[in-house]
């Protein structure tokens, strides 16, 4: 409470026992310290009390004072005893007019004259006082009261809310921008790299392949920029979580081989991996964030090495634990670091000096994510080096043993033990999709595997299927009409006879938190669309192996006393054959035909059959979009865009998809209607080039006999 005032007349010579500023709010508070002191030097609690409250009226009358006024504490000596003074004194140039009639009484006394900017209270004190009485009423002044404290506390509280909600507040601000802008990004570069790849299928000159292959390799390094960013904003948020399934040390060092040994030969280094034998075979942890450590270690020493080796070596720490603790060493025979680089090696945007930097590239992204990745690991990372003579960047990281895998009471995000490579005909798999064409794929993809899929249109169907018959793996889509694919897995998930069967999320949906909200729901695991073939037989084999189990472990659930619900969708019908059946498709413009071709595991039957009843069945898309749009069904044309975006992107129609999700990412953000009039425009517009382009390439469906 005290305050320095230098505007304020000074109060007259006498030994000062304190002094407290007259801002808003201090009247309970002065009041209270004036009855203290005056108790405190030996006045009796009458006198405390008239003092309190004419100390407090004159406070009160002073509170309106645009600057604060100031009272000064302090013992006068008199004749035969002293006087305990309290003065008043404040600044009375911009003080308004107070009218009389609110003047406090003991200003009369006082003396107090209009215009005066201070004056005194005066009290006599008993005669005789205790030695220490003085010191006793500066330290009620100095000390804070009990309210006081609180009300600090509570204000500092306040304060570190405020600041702590606003430093959330930006890292989530920072972390959304980095998200649409790594969104925005992306859509336009995976058109560079795609169109890139359809030129470079065609006839070039040496000079024109060089040119588009240089194209190709700085849009992926781009995007692995973007990959770098976004990650560093995710760790800085606390929103990474490592994994918890299978891992295979050996398997991780073979990947890391493949993706740099191309990098290698080209400099004529040597790759060398050493692994110690009390290494063991398999430990619980992730895989992907492991392999992303290696890499970027593995690469950065490739980058700085013009000759000579790198080599990794793996080998087991002693611990008290039943973790396995595993040391990484990545050595080179490079560049080499001083004392000064290596301090500052690991921080977000370092690089060891400039001309590093010029010479060889890179933001600095790289170990700054590996430190963060290695700590969440139960690890530490470092580095030994020396200028001219080579690193050797280390790491630890800490794994649970691998037990073997128990039947489930629930579903679980974590990864199952693999099955063999080959899936049993016999293994019942219920797609649950309301499009279509999406079934027709998803028939496709299954067939190829062995499979004979069942469908359903909704979440309701799956669930009367699924409670009448036994099926071992559910593919789910999320967004339904009738019941979506969340509902309809929550239900699953209450349902005794039903809580154990694996669910494999098939979303176009890759905004943030949508793979939460799957998890979340009971899904074991989220396959995004446009669906790679691989990764769903991938999927499927992950998950046949526990279904295996299930079915052993629950005989009550082998019923199968009708024909599988919607059984369903047609099979793909035949198509026209002929020498190239894709001539007529291989040289538009607006066709990835490459990853339409990933898409049916190189079937151009399939793809044809597939892109035929694409284009029949959304030929009335803009219609359907219109009648959504003007009767303001917000949700229903996100859920049309939604669609047409998972199966345009699927066939490789890759202007169509980008329209589809510019318009589903509108709805799903709430953007201003002309911004959703817009994108719905964009997409129409794609539409009909398509069809203006593609619909008399692809032959018409045959009947099936």
């Amino acid at each position: 409470m005290s305050v320095d005032t230098p505007r304020v007349p000074a109060v007259p010579d006498a030994p000062t026992l304190g002094t407290l500023a007259l801002d808003a709010g201090a009247r309970p508070r002065v009041r209270r310290k004036a009855f203290d002191v005056v108790r405190s030097v030996g006045g009796g609690r009458d006198l405390a009390t008239r003092v309190a409250a004419e100390v407090s009226d004159v406070t009160r009358w002073l509170e309106d004072l645009p600057e604060p006024a100031r009272l000064t504490i302090a013992l006068q000596p008199r004749p035969g005893g002293l006087t305990l003074r309290f003065a008043f004194a404040w600044n009375p140039e911009p003080a308004p007019a107070r009218p009389a009639t609110r003047r406090p009484a003991a200003l009369a006394s006082a003396g107090y004259r209009d215009g005066a900017g201070r004056v005194v209270l005066a009290y006599p004190l008993p005669e005789h006082l205790h030695e220490h009485a003085a010191q006793r009423a500066r330290d009620v002044l100095t000390a804070r009261s009990r309210e006081e404290l609180v009300a600090g506390l509570q204000a500092s509280n306040e304060a570190l809310q405020r600041s702590t909600a606003e430093a959330r507040e930006a890292s989530a601000a920072k972390a959304r921008f980095l998200a649409t802008m790594s969104h925005e990004i992306r859509t336009p570069m995976n058109a560079v790299l795609g169109m890139n790849r359809l030129a470079l299928a065609t006839a070039l000159d040496p000079r024109q392949r060089d040119y588009l292959e240089k194209i190709e390799l700085s849009a992926k390094h781009l995007l692995g920029i973007i990959d770098d960013v976004l990650d560093v904003s995710k760790l800085e948020a606390d929103k990474v979580v490592l994994e918890r399934g299978e891992l295979s040390v050996t398997q991780v060092l073979d990947t890391v081989s493949t993706l740099l040994a191309t990098a290698c030969s080209d400099k004529g280094l040597a790759l060398r991996f050493d692994v110690e034998p009390d290494v063991p075979a398999l430990v619980e942890g992730d895989a992907l964030r492991l392999r992303q450590v290696l890499v970027n270690l593995v690469t950065n020493a490739v980058k700085f090495t013009d000759e000579g080796e790198v080599a990794v070596r793996v080998e087991r720490l002693v611990d008290e634990t039943d973790d396995a603790v595993l040391r990484f060493a990545v050595r080179d025979t490079g560049i080499g670091l001083s004392a000064d680089e290596r301090r500052r090696l690991f921080a977000a945007f370092a690089q060891a000096d400039a001309s590093i930097t010029r010479r060889y590239g890179g933001t600095g992204l790289g170990l700054a994510i590996c430190r963060r990745l290695v700590h969440l690991m139960g690890g530490e990372i470092g580095v030994e080096s020396s200028p001219g003579v080579g690193s050797t960047f280390w790491f630890t990281a800490r794994f649970a043993p691998r037990s073997p895998v128990a039947p489930s009471s629930g579903p679980s995000a974590a990864t199952p033990e693999p099955a063999v490579a080959e899936l049993d005909p016999a293994l019942r798999v219920l797609v649950v999709e309301d499009n279509a064409l999406n079934r027709e794929v998803a028939a496709g993809l299954l067939t190829g595997l062995g499979l004979t899929p069942a469908f359903a249109h909704d979440g309701l169907q799956a669930l009367e299927a699924l409670r009448r018959e036994r099926f071992d793996i559910v593919l789910m889509d999320v967004q339904m009409p009738v019941m979506d694919g969340i509902t309809a897995t929550r239900r699953m998930r209450a349902d005794p006879a039903l809580r154990d069967v694996p669910v494999i999320a098939m979303t176009a949906s890759v905004l943030e938190g949508d793979r939460d909200t799957c998890l979340a729901a009971g899904m074991n695991e989220v396959v995004t669309k446009p669906v790679d073939p691989e990764d769903l037989a991938r999927s499927i084999r992950r998950w046949a192996k526990a279904a295996a189990e299930r079915a052993a472990t629950n005989p009550a659930a082998l019923r199968d006393d009708g024909a599988s619900v919607a059984a369903c969708v047609d099979e793909p019908a035949g198509v026209l054959t002929v020498d190239d059946p894709l001539a007529g498709l291989r040289d538009l413009d607006l066709l990835d035909l490459e990853r339409g071709l990933r898409f049916t595991r190189q079937s151009d039957a399939l793809y044809l059959d597939l892109m035929r009843g694409f284009l029949d069945e959304e030929r009335d898309l803009p219609e359907r979009l219109g009648f959504a749009r003007a009767a303001g069904d917000d949700a229903l044309a996100e859920r049309l865009a939604h669609t047409i975006r998972g199966l345009a992107s699927g066939l490789g129609t890759v202007e169509l998809a980008a329209t589809a999700e510019a318009l589903e990412r509108a709805y799903r953000s709430g953007a201003d209607p002309d911004t959703i009039d817009a994108a719905t425009e964009a997409l129409c517009a794609a539409h009909e080039r398509l069809y203006r382009t593609v619909d008399g390439a692809v032959p018409a469906r045959l009947p099936k006999t």
